[in-house]
């Protein structure tokens, strides 16, 4: 039986419950509630450090008909995050040239296409992975192949793709290491996985009231989300654990490429302050991980 111990010292009273998900970076089952950010409890795994959210790992959350959009979201994704995201994208896509072939790119949980935009400017014959069906449908008027659906129940062909990529996605995955291996079955030898995701560095106590602010208001959005919360250490773990043998990791994290959310005016201003002096200070931010198939 897989455990989760939760501490008091933190609020909650001492409980027990079986862990419906295992590691998926060791394969065991030995977690521990060590701390809470932004209203979730974290749990770490005993033997290899990796950090989860208690409640998908007990059952209580279901990413079922999280990620639906809307116009609504589509326009302020438009406004106040795809401006940040672009940079990145463009850096990313002039790395991935060295595994270039058949100029074949899929891009699992496309979104609204604005990566395979960017990765059809630069010559990429690019397609996507999509659950929502209005982030398909806007991602289709674009003029990409888009497959509504999950990676795990499509019927696409082995060894066909230069290079998959997943911006954001990972940490949403309830069996990481289920996709990460399908994905090493879709590349072509020599191609990549490119994954970025938040560095859950960003999570450990450090700085003071500053760091405080950090962890609880501004940085990372949205852990109620995210299943797994992975380190540059923990993730490349995973991906040489399913079978890559070359792991790159990019800690980048330029201010040109941070988010500031918020629903009003003065949310904003203050977690842009949080996230400007997180920057100057060189705090944990998001990174890419590049993993090649020998």
């Amino acid at each position: 039986m897989f455990k989760i111990a939760q501490s008091n010292a933190l609020g909650a009273s001492p409980c027990h419950q079986c862990a419906s998900l295992s590691c998926p970076t060791c394969g065991t089952g030995d977690w521990k509630h060590v701390r809470r950010v932004r209203g979730a409890s974290i749990s770490q795994c005993g033997r290899c450090g990796l950090l989860a959210t208690t409640d998908f790992l007990v059952g209580n959350a279901t990413t079922d008909g999280l990620y639906e959009t809307s116009l609504e979201h589509y326009e302020e994704y438009g406004d106040r995050y795809l401006p940040r995201r672009i940079p990145a994208f463009e850096r990313v896509i002039s790395s991935l040239e060295r595994f270039r072939r058949t100029g074949r790119l899929l891009e699992v949980g496309c979104s609204y296409g604005d990566f395979l935009e960017v990765a059809r400017r630069a010559g990429w014959r690019a397609d996507g992975i999509e659950i929502s069906s209005y982030a398909c449908q806007v991602a289709r008027s674009k003029g990409f192949e888009v497959h509504s659906g999950e990676l795990e129940g499509l019927a696409l062909n082995r060894n066909s793709y230069d290079v998959i990529a997943m911006w954001d996605v990972i940490e949403h995955l309830r069996d990481p290491g289920e996709i990460v291996q399908r994905c090493k079955e879709l590349l072509a030898p020599g191609g990549a996985l490119v994954a970025r995701t938040p560095n859950a560095d960003a999570l450990e106590r450090r700085g003071g009231l500053p760091g405080l602010a950090y962890r609880q208001l501004a940085y990372p959005a949205n852990t109620r989300e995210h299943v797994f919360h992975f380190t540059p250490k923990s993730l490349s773990q995973l991906l040489k654990a399913q079978g890559f043998e070359r792991v790159e990791t990019d800690d980048y994290g330029g201010w040109e490429e941070r988010v500031i959310s918020g629903g009003s005016a003065p949310v904003r201003m203050g977690r842009y302050l949080i996230m400007r002096y997180a920057w100057l200070r060189r705090w944990p931010y998001e990174f890419v991980v590049t993993a090649m198939k020998v």
